[in-house]
């Protein structure tokens, strides 16, 4: 069975108080979001894992990706309007009847 692993970082950091959307800040020397990657890829290496960004921060990712050389392998989706729309972005890239965390 298929197992995926979506992850909706879809967060402007507003409540944070920063410019950065903490998805984005860093902890000891490189994002968040990445941290959250690799340790999800750690624990289930053999899921598909699929990341929902905004589109306006698509540049800022593949940018930020470049720059930490981080080469997890990963489906981008454009989020939605809200959490839900992004959840179900995510969702739409999943294979019916497999295991989604």
């Amino acid at each position: 069975m298929d197992s995926f692993v979506v992850i909706v970082a879809g967060g402007s950091g507003s409540r944070m108080g920063s410019d950065i959307p903490k998805q984005f800040l860093e902890l000891d020397n490189k994002p968040i979001l990445m941290h959250t990657l690799e340790r999800l890829y750690s624990i289930t290496p053999n899921s598909t894992f699929i990341l929902v960004l905004p589109k306006s921060q698509f540049e800022y990712w593949n940018t930020l990706c470049e720059n930490h050389q981080f080469k997890l392998n990963y489906n981008l989706v454009e989020g939605g309007d809200s959490r839900f729309q992004s959840v179900k972005n995510g969702l739409s890239m999943v294979n019916p009847n497999s295991i989604v965390a």
